[in-house]
């Protein structure tokens, strides 16, 4: 499935990265799904940040960053693309 933002024509996704041993590391955070998102992927969907949040993500402290973790309003994305049978509906 392909889920757009089309409130904005670009958007950031949150997550962390570190270097380890091994190399670099990165996880997406993820949320609970909106009512979009959620007959696709019933678990979680990663957290898309608005505009204004990018900064404060980048910046803030734990709580401040806790608190960005919602699901996007469902109203202003899009979802297109097949529907897979391994899906639950």
């Amino acid at each position: 499935m392909w889920f757009s933002v089309i409130d904005h024509p670009i958007f950031a996704v949150t997550g962390f990265w570190q270097a380890t041993e091994e190399g670099n590391s990165f996880a997406i955070v993820t949320c609970d799904p909106n009512e979009l998102v959620q007959p696709v992927h019933g678990k979680a969907m990663i957290t898309i940040l608005r505009l204004e949040h990018h900064d404060l993500w980048l910046r803030g402290g734990y709580d401040d960053v806790t608190a960005l973790q919602q699901p996007y309003d469902a109203a202003v994305m899009s979802m297109r693309g097949p529907v897979f049978p391994t899906r639950n509906r």
